[in-house]
């Protein structure tokens, strides 16, 4: 007998298919997710053995299905969120168009490449040079603030700096 119950639901599940198809894309907005959720129904209504105590099985199939179009939007509001709280934190809008935070590959091993073609020269200039270039242009020093701290003049700063950009432009261009 338990057959015949579950046959009859999926009887009515047929029967009530285009309905059921129309209720859902209007609450879902989207006829592509009426037919997943749809499909979702079809699942869970195949899973059930005995409906024989349902009164009524056509507003039961109703109230499954608003069920269902309820966890599938709200999902779907929880994925928008995730979606955009991950964009906020990778991407950056200038006026209107989205761009990445992040360099490419490309650019990223590019980089790389052009950072340790820099330390390469830079060991090939004077200890003294060196420093200079390194405090100045990596640490962000002014010429005034890297004179005080080696213990130098603000000159002999900005000749060292001459001689570093003048070496690395040279042998930086031809490779």
């Amino acid at each position: 007998m338990s057959e015949n119950h579950h046959t009859a639901l999926l009887t009515t599940y047929l029967s009530q298919r285009a309905p059921l198809t129309r209720f859902l894309a209007a609450r879902l907005g989207n006829q592509d997710e009426a037919q997943d959720v749809l499909q979702e129904l079809y699942l869970r209504v195949s899973r059930i053995e005995d409906s024989s105590d349902l009164r009524d099985p056509v507003s039961y199939l109703f109230r499954i299905a608003l069920n269902l179009a309820r966890d599938h939007r709200r999902e779907r509001m929880r994925a928008r969120a995730r979606e955009a709280k991950w964009g906020d934190a990778h991407y950056v809008a200038v006026q209107g168009d989205v761009l990445s935070e992040a360099p490419s590959a490309e650019a990223g091993y590019g980089a790389k490449q052009l950072v340790a073609k820099v330390e390469s020269e830079l060991a090939r200039l004077s200890p003294q040079c060196q420093r200079v270039f390194r405090m100045h242009k990596f640490e962000g020093l002014t010429h005034e603030e890297v004179a005080r701290r080696i213990g130098i003049s603000r000159s002999t700063v900005e000749k060292h700096m001459h001689t570093a950009l003048v070496h690395l432009t040279r042998h930086l261009e031809r490779g």
